[in-house]
């Protein structure tokens, strides 16, 4: 399992059942991807043009009005962020992160707040909280709109907000007062629809990661909506000395993504998500009979992106905690990346090759088993 690069650093390579996460390091790069970025590297470009027409191929490939290369999906969210408070005023984009006299109000549901939002306010934006961490009402939501607004902000993530306003209607309030919203939905490819899923409903900014669903380069990322928008994220990023030059794409990076969504919009969605749900039974049928352990398959596609083992360890029976079961598949060899989600261990077979499901479901069931004690009368 060893690989050279990595062996000079004393790196071990994992296993990745965590998922395609900036944490376990995104995803793989097919072949083409990565022979695209080395052919990129052998060339000098003019990288304003390519930004551009790279955004211009993107957009025609997907079916979106203009798309924009970012540094991730967190660079995504900055310059969205910038495009909203300060559009292409030069004046105002060269003011930033101070908002002195500009609109600089993002407003968002707390039941829909991530750690990652901090980029935000990287930009200069002012996070304007409504309703509280159980949910958010419409009203609420649009109590929090004022003269300083800039943009309205929705998180796509598994499971956040359930309570919370409904995407539709969060457009339809944002548009009413004459604001752009902005989705976050970096962790939601495949399937390939979901490239167009927000737009199509109105949504005038959309992030999404370009190393993971998408398995190119993991510092990419892409932010595709409203022309005008796309033109100020452009303007805000860069090359240009503005605030979001810190999140600068390499030509290579640019040149992998474009490939890397060749490829995956080319992809059979339904048979790997069919793969993946075996890899998963699998692994399931390794935990049965566990004193103390239940584990479920949530292949809900409209909320992952692929079939997730969610494992309930109940620590009087099984003698130990799901983050313990972490620790020990983490320590162990070959080292297993997992992740523990609402309380329960979670499983994503997505970044499984070969064998490995069979090496998961086996470490698993040692590790759950190891300690496990029976219940006394």
């Amino acid at each position: 399992m060893g690989v050279g690069v990595y062996d000079h650093l004393g790196i071990r390579p994992v296993i990745n059942a965590r998922g395609m996460n900036t944490m376990a390091s995104g995803s793989l790069m097919p072949k083409p991807v990565l022979e695209a970025m080395a052919e990129a590297a052998t060339a000098f470009v003019d990288m304003e043009e390519l930004n551009r027409r790279a955004g211009e191929h993107i957009a025609r490939l997907i079916g979106v009005e203009a798309a924009h290369v970012t540094s991730g999906s967190a660079g995504g969210l900055l310059l969205a962020a910038a495009a909203c408070i300060a559009g292409e005023d030069p004046a105002a984009i060269a003011q930033l992160p101070d908002t002195t006299g500009l609109r600089d109000g993002i407003v968002i549901e707390r039941c829909r707040r991530i750690r990652y939002d901090q980029a935000l306010r990287t930009a200069g934006a002012r996070l304007i909280e409504v309703g509280d961490a159980a949910g958010c009402t419409p009203e609420q939501l649009e109590a929090g709109i004022d003269d300083q607004t800039a943009a309205v902000m929705h998180i796509v993530s598994p499971y956040l907000g359930q309570n919370g306003v409904p995407i539709e209607q969060a457009i339809e309030i944002a548009h009413r007062h004459n604001l752009p919203i902005i989705v976050d939905g970096a962790s939601t490819l495949p399937p390939t629809s979901h490239l167009t899923r927000w737009t199509s409903m109105g949504a005038d900014l959309v992030i999404y990661s370009g190393g993971k669903g998408i398995r190119g380069p993991q510092g990419s990322g892409l932010l595709v909506g409203r022309k005008d928008l796309i033109r100020a994220a452009a303007a805000n990023g860069a090359p240009n000395g503005a605030i979001g030059r810190p999140c600068k794409v390499s030509k290579e990076d640019i040149v992998g993504l474009v490939t890397a969504l060749e490829l995956f919009l080319e992809d059979d969605w339904t048979v790997e998500w069919n793969r993946h749900l075996e890899q998963a039974e699998e692994i399931v049928g390794a935990v049965e009979g566990v004193p103390g352990v239940s584990a479920i398959i949530d292949n809900d596609s409209s909320v992952w992106t692929t079939p997730t083992i969610l494992l309930d360890i109940d620590q009087q029976q099984a003698g130990r905690t799901p983050y313990e079961v972490l620790v020990a598949l983490r320590d162990g060899e070959p080292p297993i990346l997992t992740r523990v989600f609402q309380g329960k261990l979670l499983i994503d077979p997505h970044n499984l090759r070969g064998d490995e499901a069979s090496i998961v479901a086996r470490r698993l069931r040692e590790e759950v088993a190891r300690i496990a004690v029976p219940v006394t009368a």
